[in-house]
């Protein structure tokens, strides 16, 4: 049973052959996958894509996250960042059964057209309250802005904080497991990559974490798949590289991953 905490069949490659891509993460041995929210299009393709598998896809066990990405935030639209936290607190409740998270959400500082530090951690800090006030997990995306995230989410301390797509170090591992005590972070196709040595050293430097398996799709591909759009039909490269990391069996892996994966969604 292979688990991709964190995939996107909700983007625009993906959506219009995402029937194609279930059926293929089923025949490699998938069995949950959770589509990530990023804008309202996102949020919507994700419940739609849950909705559809209960009927097509009876063996699966697909949910979303709903939620707004740092990348997605522009500044021009502060003004109506309270009514975007309550379409997506209306969005839960009317979807509740399909919705596993808030997010993803977080600060994004690498890309310099994207809008200020200030302007996402305002609406970071707003989904982490909608989090807290519908107790669910708050997906976290953050890059080149560790700092400038952690200062939001030390004010919620009490969450479940998911860090999907491992994007920092050692160091930030250790500072997250002391100030978070429900704390996940996900892996990616990355760990499989030659040169992403500090990927590997953050993962052997989990202590306290819950270790979750990602796709990202249709981002990071295993190495066997570089160049080439990812699918969460690949997860299970991951799986198979970070077991031989470690020393288990694909069975152990598993068993592992599907621990940690329940005690992220299940209330």
């Amino acid at each position: 049973m292979l688990i991709d905490a964190h995939t996107h069949l909700n983007q625009e490659q993906l959506f219009p052959e995402r029937e194609t891509h279930m059926k293929h993460f089923e025949e490699s041995w998938g069995k949950y996958l959770i589509n990530a929210g990023a804008n309202t299009w996102y949020n919507q393709r994700g419940i739609l894509i849950a909705q559809e598998s209960l009927h097509k896809f009876p063996e699966l066990r697909i949910k979303a996250t709903i939620g707004y990405h740092p990348c997605d935030v522009k500044a021009e639209q502060q003004s109506n960042y309270p009514q975007m936290i309550t379409d997506l607190e209306h969005q839960y409740i009317a979807n509740k059964e399909h919705i596993a998270g808030i997010g993803e959400c977080g600060v994004d500082l690498h890309y310099p057209d994207n809008a200020s530090a200030k302007d996402q951690q305002h609406i970071l800090e707003l989904q982490a309250e909608l989090a807290k006030k519908l107790w669910l997990p708050l997906v976290i995306h953050s890059r080149d802005a560790f700092e400038e995230t952690l200062e939001v989410l030390k004010k919620f301390t009490e969450l479940k904080i998911y860090f999907h797509c491992r994007g920092y170090g050692p160091k930030e591992i250790w500072i997250l497991e002391k100030m978070f005590p429900q704390l996940w972070i996900g892996f990616t196709g990355v760990i499989t990559y030659p040169k992403a040595q500090e990927t590997r050293e953050s993962f052997f430097a989990i202590k306290n974490a819950k270790i979750l398996m990602e796709t990202d799709a249709p981002y990071l591909p295993p190495q066997e798949f570089r160049g080439k759009m990812n699918s969460p039909a690949y997860l299970h490269y991951i799986y198979e590289y970070s077991a031989k990391l470690i020393g288990k069996n694909k069975e152990e892996r598993e068993e592992s991953i599907a621990k940690n994966f329940f005690a992220l969604v299940e209330k």
